[in-house]
């Protein structure tokens, strides 16, 4: 079963894309994985033609559309067609007119990959304009390996995430700003250096700082009980932590975003590993004890449980993780956690 095996994410992506391929049928596809907390997108792989209308794309499936993301990935329904979305006239969808339309693109299909520890992605299948749409019992498939699908990205998330990083440096935090059109009108030197690290060789923005600064601008319009973070944990290319977080300026450039590019802070990426690894609360507990320095019997005493208590709880973090010991679990836990400079 593929999500058990032991695949790196883009891996374990193309090998589900083949197996789904075969049961639903479509030609283009992209599948982003996401930051369970926030579902904006840590990086993504693709075999599409619509790079040029992709930063559109992006914002308008973030806010905007008949179907949205955030509403796919913390909604009630995991699975949805444009089709149906639309009551069967996709042309009522402004990312099929814009977006997709103009490259042949017809109904879509999209699956978020939510399993217990959150949404670790969503899935978008497409199928040319003379293609049919895609069927109830199809959505329906999709909905059914939703889980499935969730748990796949995770495990091999999890895995890719065992591997070391370099010990560079990271530079320290940089802003660019973003007009209402989500066009660059102004950065600080660092923020050069960070879109380097995050995604060289320039062309388009790294893909969730459009969907961050369509969430800031849209946040007046959507309701307080529904507003999702500005904000994801992303590693650069060299597996560094950092994080991608946006606020809307005021004063003279009312209405542009700031987006603050900057190194995680350990409680960040602690609490995204532990969510990929799978750990139970009360063994999440056990690693910020772990973490604080503890001994079995001072964490015995502080969670009112025995030391033999205590002690299968580690070996089960052990187990979980990949690590022999509480010092590598530590270190591998922070690790990653980006060093700003001196």
């Amino acid at each position: 079963m593929l999500a058990g095996a032991a695949l790196d994410p883009e891996q374990a992506r193309l090998a589900a894309i083949e197996e789904l391929r075969r049961a639903v049928g479509f030609e283009r596809w992209c599948w982003p994985v996401t930051d369970p907390l926030s579902g904006l997108a840590m990086g993504g792989i693709a075999e599409f033609d619509l790079w040029p209308t992709l930063p559109r794309l992006i914002s308008l499936q973030e806010h905007g559309d008949v179907a949205t993301k955030p509403r796919l990935l913390f909604g009630s329904s995991p699975s949805v067609a444009l089709s149906t979305a639309t009551g069967g006239d996709i042309e009522r969808s402004q990312v099929w007119r814009e977006c997709l339309q103009p490259y042949g693109v017809g109904d879509t299909l999209m699956t978020a990959c939510r399993e217990r520890e959150g949404s670790w992605g969503s899935v978008e299948l497409m199928r040319d304009r003379d293609d049919r749409a895609f069927s109830e019992d199809e959505i329906r498939f999709l909905e059914t390996l939703s889980p499935t699908l969730g748990t796949l990205i995770r495990r091999s998330l999890s895995s890719s995430w065992r591997q070391d990083s370099d010990d560079s440096r990271l530079p320290p935090p940089g802003t660019l700003i973003l007009d209402r059109e989500l066009k660059p009108s102004g950065w600080t030197s660092p923020a050069r250096d960070w879109l380097d690290a995050l995604q060289p060789g320039g062309g388009m923005l790294p893909p969730s700082i459009y969907e961050i600064g369509t969430r800031v601008l849209a946040r007046d319009a959507v309701d307080p009980g529904h507003r999702l973070p500005a904000r994801v944990r992303i590693r650069t290319v060299t597996g560094r932590w950092s994080v991608i977080e946006g606020a809307l300026l005021e004063g003279g450039e009312a209405s542009h975003v700031a987006i603050t590019m900057r190194a995680a802070t350990g409680d960040e990426v602690v609490e995204i590993l532990c969510r990929a690894h799978g750990l139970t609360a009360r063994e999440r507990q056990i690693v910020a004890l772990l973490r604080a320095g503890l001994a079995t019997k001072q964490m015995s005493a502080a969670l009112g449980i025995s030391s033999y208590t205590v002690h299968d709880h580690v070996k089960a973090i052990f187990e979980k993780t990949g690590v022999r010991s509480r010092g590598e679990l530590v270190s591998h836990l922070t690790a990653t956690a980006a060093r700003s400079p001196d």
